[in-house]
């Protein structure tokens, strides 16, 4: 007999272990222990893991006597975080097991868990289970997992809030729900979440048809947002002289700290940052403190490094969203954040992987990485210092969600449609389907497209003779083999030739055009390829040779309603007082060309001729680029029709840039009507229709729907091969989609096919904001937005960030080369004649071949030695056109395009010493040693005759130097403005100094 209970004990363990209650685990202890649903709402590190799981482990303890089986589920969106709950909860449960007089344990189960692990948990089932909510759904979709979970009593969804509007929450919604229904009684839900708004819409989706209170005691915690600038001021786009600064300071930030967790926006630029730190920590005698972290990169890889920066091995781990969540990274000093992300939860989700315990404050050091996005900054401030969480929409009705777990539920068990509307309905997302939905639904699973060959199309629903439905022969295999919601984005496997261990993952594109030979930086390590096949590149290690960044391609979600809002504010006029000179300066320069900034109330639209004579127009909405997007595609389609002219456009969170052809011709304020609120959703729709994004988002919704399978039979489904029956099921469900524009005499008529209208849906309010759209054009229309139209002779500030947008904000296909608007460029310098860029006793810049003026400032001088192919000649010309490069540019790759290679340009400058055109000038003190090419060495002689030269110059051919050093600085003064702009006198005078 237990003298004291599972409470009593574990207070004396909290107590001894982990010493107070927080406010989160004190209000939910009470509630959970009635074993009542509950939302749990607090800050990162307030201790809601403990909070949900204690009463359910006290509840195992008291019940020891019970037959041994799974009595609780932990659902984390990453198996990673799955992973970690088993050793978080260890402590306690090794706790509770000296109450309950046998150890209580925990599994984990996942996709890639191994066979033998399996068949150990259904002959010893844990007392708890650690999953995702993919692997939940083929739990419930197996014999041996069905068992497995007939004993339930719990389930804690963990980070709730990353699943909530996206279409994997619906699904676990379904999977819950049939959960239940295996059971034969309502479990018990629990949801962890550090941002929630509206609470009450996550409340509802994690208990469905059940009450779900929700706990949340304290109001969203402060966070320190600190900005980081560079020395070099802000322009519209980063330059390298920015890059570097950036870099050397974060670099100062890790020295100074014991673990830096750096986060940046893209994958690419993960492997380029944790590559310049590392080079900066090497010359600081901190070799191997760096570690890159993103989700192309093999699970193994991200376990070791995630293990080594836990321990303490790494200094620094540079990541993209794959840390964001609550992984255990144990103590981290200081998270830094390049470039705005766009959303306050994400500001606080990642800010609060520092200060990670009860009671510490986040901090994060953002780094923006141009003068619009410093705006955003300020914005983002006063979002955190408001206590402002972003609204999380949840989707409702996702057909091709219902119809994986249809196909599900009929394989598990032999139901009718009453059944199945009955389990259905007790989901939240899934409340109002209707029966008439659900046998639409299951008739179209069935149907078999006539002109759809055998090989490509076999439904897997089919009719059972009596009015019912049943599942094809290894419907039930297939449908757990292509679990899930998540998009297919067609990767490439990397695989060691010597191990054949998985590195990490390609973008298919990359791939296809990589070639053997090639070597690439993945995870902070160079590879050679060594053959590209199907769906494979085979590599070998290459660590002393450069390597070349790959890319990936993806959706960015876009600025968040209330981040726009926000941003709206600023330019109008609200946290003045917290604005940085540099965006003051930008927001004065902005109103003395446009008249007025763009503000809550009113919408700016500047029309601009570049220097080739072709006219852009831009529309300064600042309202996020999900709405840009749409109203993008909506006035491109209008264009069209209305000049017979395919436009080139592009959409960020800023606005929408539309270049124009010479029959456009309007009156500029006129734009605003070409599209109006009550059509702008057919527009939109037929506009969609002639980009590749349906044909995607079909696909996608076809793969969740199984219709067309990401994995077959035989295994995974080719790349190609998917495209092309996607392709195919389109022209027999949807014929005016694929069809020859000349037969087309009106618009596409949209058939009323299920999938048709989820991908729809998908684009026009995932994708892209829809109804923000639409009240964006109502409030112009009723007068409550105000339109100021202006022409301008010059780009204002606003617009040259339009004007520079990155690839991925395109609305047409037109090639990042082939945009009009790089007619607002000016001309790289050319190499012939090989002269300095600025002659000495000229008296200023010698004109090239090309014709070149000066760069008029330090963002053009900048962009002046930006996006070069990398070669030996390209770095001969750089160092013409620039007097020298610093050792630490040239090894970060100043100048070069991306992909950019991980060791920059040195490859190419031994390939210059070698054939001695190039040399390496170095200094008796603490002067970092600088490349030249070698027929200016006598000119550098003359401005510091004890820098020595590697190699030896010997016989080389060299340029006769000028009459005085003063001639040949005045010369590099004007040769470094390609790097340095306006600091160009200072970088010379630092390492030439005069006497």
């Amino acid at each position: 007999m237990k003298l004291f209970g599972a409470e009593h004990e574990l207070d004396v363990w909290f107590e001894r272990e982990l010493g107070s209650p927080t406010a989160i685990q004190r209000e939910a202890w009470p509630l959970l222990r009635q074993r009542r649903n509950a939302l749990l709402i607090a800050a990162t590190g307030q201790g809601k893991s403990l909070a949900a799981w204690r009463p359910v482990v006290e509840r195992l303890a008291d019940q020891s006597d019970e037959e041994r089986a799974v009595r609780a589920l932990h659902i984390a969106p990453l198996k990673a975080l799955a992973r970690d709950m088993t050793h978080n909860l260890a402590p306690m449960l090794a706790a509770a097991g000296r109450v309950s007089g046998r150890p209580l344990t925990m599994g984990l189960r996942c996709g890639d868990t191994p066979q033998f692990e399996r068949l150990r948990q259904r002959k010893q089932p844990p007392d708890l289970l650690s999953t995702t909510p993919e692997s939940l759904f083929v739990l419930l979709g197996s014999h041996g997992g069905r068992a497995l979970l007939r004993s339930v009593e719990a389930v804690v969804v963990d980070e709730i809030h990353a699943l909530a509007d996206t279409k994997r929450g619906a699904h676990l919604a379904l999977s819950l729900a049939r959960l239940d229904r295996l059971v034969a009684r309502p479990v018990q839900r629990i949801g962890l979440s550090a941002t929630a708004r509206p609470a009450t819409a996550l409340a509802e989706l994690l208990g469905g048809q059940w009450p779900c209170e929700v706990i949340n005691p304290q109001p969203p915690g402060a966070v320190a947002l600190k900005l980081e600038l560079p020395e070099t001021p802000l322009g519209a786009w980063p330059g390298t002289v920015h890059w570097q600064q950036i870099h050397d300071r974060i670099v100062s930030l890790a020295l100074g700290d014991r673990s830096l967790l750096v986060f940046c926006q893209t994958r690419a630029q993960v492997e380029r940052t944790s590559a310049a730190i590392d080079e900066r920590l090497v010359e600081h005698g901190q070799p191997g403190q760096v570690g890159a972290h993103h989700g192309s990169l093999d699970t193994s890889h991200r376990e070791t490094i995630e293990s080594r920066f836990r321990q303490g091995a790494l200094r620094v781990m540079v990541s993209s969203a794959s840390l964001e969540l609550g992984l255990d990274l144990g103590h981290v000093d200081r998270v830094c954040q390049i470039g705005a992300p766009g959303s306050v939860n994400l500001v606080r989700q990642r800010a609060g992987r520092s200060g990670h315990r009860p009671g510490k404050r986040p901090c994060m050091h953002l780094f923006p990485l141009t003068r619009n996005q410093l705006i955003e900054a300020t914005a983002l401030a006063g979002c955190l210092d408001a206590g402002t969480i972003d609204h999380t929409t949840i989707p409702r009705g996702a057909s091709d969600v219902l119809a994986q777990h249809l196909v599900a539920m009929l394989a598990a068990e032999r139901l009718d449609v009453p059944a199945i509307l009955q389990t259905v309905q007790t989901a939240r997302p899934f409340g109002e389907v209707s029966r008439q939905t659900v046998e639409d639904l299951l008739a179209a699973l069935a149907a078999s497209p006539e002109d759809m060959p055998l090989q490509q199309f076999k439904p897997l629903v089919e009719p059972d003779g009596s009015g019912g439905w049943r599942v094809a022969p290894r419907a039930g295999r297939l449908a757990l083999a292509n679990a899930g919601t998540i998009p297919e984005f067609f990767e490439y496997d990397v695989v060691r030739a010597d191990s054949g261990e998985t590195v990490g993952r390609l973008d298919e594109e990359f791939a296809f055009e990589s070639s053997p030979g090639q070597v690439l930086q993945l995870g902070r390590r160079a590879w050679k390829i060594l053959r590209v096949s199907t769906g494979e590149v085979l590599v070998d290690p290459a660590d002393d040779e450069p390597a070349e960044l790959p890319f990936w391609f993806g959706e960015g979600p876009g600025r968040t309603r209330e981040v726009a809002a926000a941003v709206l504010g600023v330019y109008d006029g609200e946290r003045a007082a917290s604005l940085h000179p540099q965006a003051m300066e930008m927001l004065a320069e902005s109103r003395s060309v446009l008249g007025c900034l763009p503000g809550p109330n009113r919408l700016i639209i500047e029309q601009v001729t570049d220097p080739g004579g072709d006219r852009h127009v831009v529309l300064h909405t600042l309202a996020g680029a999900r709405i840009n997007r749409a109203w993008g595609l909506a006035l491109r389609k209008r264009f069209c029709r209305q000049f017979n002219f395919e436009l080139q456009a592009a959409a960020t969170d800023d606005g929408i840039l539309i270049s124009l052809g010479v029959t456009s011709r309007f009156e500029l304020a006129e734009v605003v009507s070409f599209v109006r609120s009550h059509n702008v959703a057919d527009v939109l729709t037929q506009a969609l229709l002639d980009t590749p994004l349906f044909l995607t988002r079909f696909r996608w919704c076809a793969n969740n729907a199984l219709v067309l399978l990401k994995t077959g039979p035989a295994g995974r489904i080719p790349a190609q091969r998917q495209r092309s029956q996607a392709e195919n099921l389109i022209a027999c469900v949807f014929p005016d989609q694929l069809a020859c524009l000349e037969n087309l005499s009106g618009p596409r008529q949209v058939p009323d096919h299920p999938l048709v209208r989820q991908a729809l849906n998908d684009c026009l309010n995932d994708y892209m904001d829809l109804p923000g759209l639409i009240d964006l054009l109502e409030r112009i229309e009723q007068g409550r937005l105000q339109v100021h139209a202006v022409e301008t002779s010059q780009p204002s500030p606003l617009a040259e960030a339009m004007i520079h947008a990155p690839p991925h904000s395109f609305l047409d296909e037109a090639a990042a080369e082939e945009r009009r608007t790089r007619n607002f460029e000016q001309p790289a310098t050319t190499s012939h004649p090989r002269l300095p860029r600025a002659m000495p006793g000229s008296g200023g810049a010698a004109r090239s071949m090309a014709g070149e003026p000066s760069p008029p400032d330090n963002a053009v001088a900048i962009a002046g030695v930006a996006g070069i192919r990398p070669s030996a000649d390209a770095l001969d010309d750089l160092l013409h056109a620039a007097g020298f490069l610093t050792q630490r540019e040239g090894e970060t790759g100043i100048g070069l395009g991306a992909p950019r290679p991980a060791g920059g340009w040195t490859g190419w400058f031994a390939q210059l010493l070698r054939e001695r055109r190039a040399l390496s000038l170095c200094s008796d003190d603490e002067r970092p040693r600088i490349w030249i090419s070698a027929a200016w060495l006598d000119w550098f002689l003359l401005l510091d005759p004890t820098r020595q030269a590697t190699p030896p110059a010997g016989s080389v051919p060299r340029e006769p130097p000028p009459a005085t050093a003063e001639d040949a600085r005045q010369w590099l003064i004007e040769a470094r403005r390609r790097i340095d702009g306006d600091h160009a006198a200072q970088t010379v005078a630092r390492l030439f100094p005069q006497n």
